[in-house]
């Protein structure tokens, strides 16, 4: 006998064998039974989950001789085998993306009105991919739909319902057809494995399932691929192989990239699925599910109430939502999904997967109002970490360390070290124990910032500003001019009133100009803002005030400093 596809040998022949759709099929049965059928159907659904499959039992199950009481079919008759085999003059099955004219359909409404072949019989309409009919198709086809002859029954699949026109399914009696559950599946393509006589892993089956992402059809059509790769045999190594997957443990080490900022890591997995012909695309779509799984891991602890993915990916998830910060995870996902976007448009598929990992593992390589978010959250971690305030604190000076006793064979002056202190010579700092001082963050020179220093980077600073900011921030920020440094910290005037309260109050301005501060200074600043016309001291009567001193002070316009600092001319648009 030729041989034939497992998708086609074992396609169901009764209402109890399509699985996952019982909401479906008992529906049905029951109106079988009960001589209450409808006289056209809407089957919706994904691919491969037995829309034409149901609608061919359906057919047997209306012209069957020896039908069952419950509505099931005997699937003996002539004309059950009929049915099976094709060959019934009473099921006639239509494609209508290849059937979609006008000219079609009148062809449809002559069959119509042609008799079935048994005075009982029901002659049963099955048009698939019902979405592709052409407007005027379908208006073509309303009326016929409407009011059939007795003996005639319209089933209609698709896998885009919304694409029909509303008056078709306003005649039809819709069911919804959903994906079949991971779980599911893996119990069925066991079944098949069994009769097949194939070795197969529980968990090689599992990853069959959740790749076909519930249809039947498609995990039969894996399951067959993955067997005669193994020679009969359905294993881990075996589906990644054959699928090009990338499995849990690229997942997790992607995940410790991530929050390690380990942006080698993540190129060197990259490499390393590359030369084992994983399919790029592939793993940038599993990334974005892993990723989302891990953010309901996060937020939704009851993974098993919403998720139908097995125990062992809940525990990946919840392993990795443990060490993985949280925004880090939602840029994860914007990322990879906008190099999914690319991919798909035909790019090169290394070097847009390669650029994602980076932008992902290196926040500071992107100049996103989301990477500067990131970057400030993990700034506030390492400082919480060391015991620090954030970027907002009080401006006293903290006291001075003093120095440590030296050791006996190192005779020290016992002066006081000036300030900041000098540096110990050589011979002494060989001899004499020093404690290690305070490591300073990542990039940063520990140097003090003049506000020479910051008048001459402004310029910068102001212009790349305006699209981080938003416009309504930007509105509020524009007026800002630089006046003072104290200590690390930038004061910068405003107009008082609205401007100052509203930029005191919205502590991501403050965060956002420091993070691009401390970029072009070379150390970690603080950004504080002042009223213009506001002093330091404030008095504490009314009476102490010299009205004649709150005069406007002049302001310096960011045009100026291009010009005086930087010899640059400004030309207006």
């Amino acid at each position: 006998m030729e041989y034939q596809a497992l998708y086609r040998k074992y396609r169901p022949q009764t209402f109890d064998e399509v699985i996952g759709q019982g909401h479906v099929t008992t529906t049905l049965a029951r109106e079988v039974a009960e001589g209450r059928v409808a006289h056209a159907y809407l089957f919706a659904g994904p691919r491969g989950t037995g829309k034409t499959t149901t609608a061919r039992i359906l057919a047997k199950a209306l012209n069957c001789e020896n039908r069952h009481k419950d509505g099931t079919p005997c699937n003996e008759c002539s004309s059950c085998v009929a049915i099976t085999e094709g060959t019934s003059l009473d099921v006639l099955e239509l494609d209508a993306a290849s059937h979609n004219s006008v000219e079609d359909i009148r062809d449809i409404r002559v069959s119509v009105t042609t008799v079935a072949s048994v005075e009982t019989s029901k002659r049963v309409f099955v048009l698939d991919e019902a979405h592709m009919l052409s407007k005027a198709a379908g208006n073509a086809l309303l009326k016929t739909l409407e009011e059939p002859p007795d003996h005639v029954v319209f089933v209609l699949a698709t896998t885009e319902p919304y694409k029909l026109l509303d008056t078709i399914r306003s005649r039809t009696q819709r069911f919804d057809f959903h994906p079949v559950a991971i779980d599911e599946l893996a119990g069925y393509l066991s079944t098949i494995c069994d009769r097949e006589g194939y070795q197969a892993e529980p968990a090689a089956l599992v990853a069959i399932a959740r790749h076909a992402g519930g249809s039947v059809r498609d995990s039969l059509s894996l399951l067959e691929q993955v067997a005669a790769l193994g020679n009969g045999k359905v294993d881990s190594p075996g589906v990644r192989r054959a699928l090009g997957l990338s499995g849990s443990e690229a997942m997790m080490t992607l995940a410790r990239a991530v929050a390690e900022n380990d942006a080698k890591a993540a190129l060197e997995l990259v490499a390393e699925m590359a030369g084992d012909g994983v399919d790029l695309r592939r793993f940038v779509s599993e990334a974005i599910s892993f990723f989302r799984g891990v953010f309901l891991a996060q937020y939704a602890p009851n993974l098993a109430e919403i998720s139908d993915e097995s125990e062992d990916v809940h525990e990946m998830w919840t392993k990795a939502a443990e060490i993985v910060p949280r925004s880090d995870v939602l840029r994860s996902i914007d990322l990879l999904s906008e190099a999914l976007v690319k991919l798909r448009e035909g790019r090169e598929e290394r070097l847009m997967t390669e650029l994602a990992l980076i932008k992902m593992t290196r926040p500071e390589t992107s100049t996103d109002p989301e990477a500067l978010i990131a970057r400030m959250d993990r700034i506030e971690r390492r400082l919480a970490g060391q015991g620090a305030a954030a970027y907002v604190q009080p401006e006293t000076p903290a006291p001075s360390r003093p120095a440590p006793a030296p050791a006996a064979s190192a005779p020290v002056d016992p002066a006081p070290a000036p300030e900041p202190p000098a540096a110990p010579p050589p011979a002494a700092a060989a001899s004499a124990p020093q404690a290690e001082p305070e490591p300073a963050p990542a990039g940063d020179s520990g140097l003090p910032v003049t506000l020479e220093a910051l008048t001459r980077v402004w310029p910068g600073l102001f212009g790349s500003l305006k699209d981080l900011l938003g416009a309504r921030r930007w509105a509020l920020f524009k007026e800002a001019v630089p006046v003072a440094v104290e200590g690390r910290t930038l004061i910068l005037e405003v107009p008082a009133g609205f401007h100052l309260t509203s930029l005191q109050e919205d502590e991501t301005v403050a965060r956002i100009v420091a993070t691009k501060a401390s970029d072009l200074l070379g150390t970690q600043v603080r950004i504080a803002f002042r009223g213009r016309g506001v002093t330091r001291q404030e008095p504490q009567s009314t009476e102490d005030i010299d009205f004649n001193q709150l005069e406007e002070r002049p302001t310096v316009d960011p045009e100026t400093l291009l010009v005086t600092e930087l010899g640059a001319q400004v030309v207006e648009e």
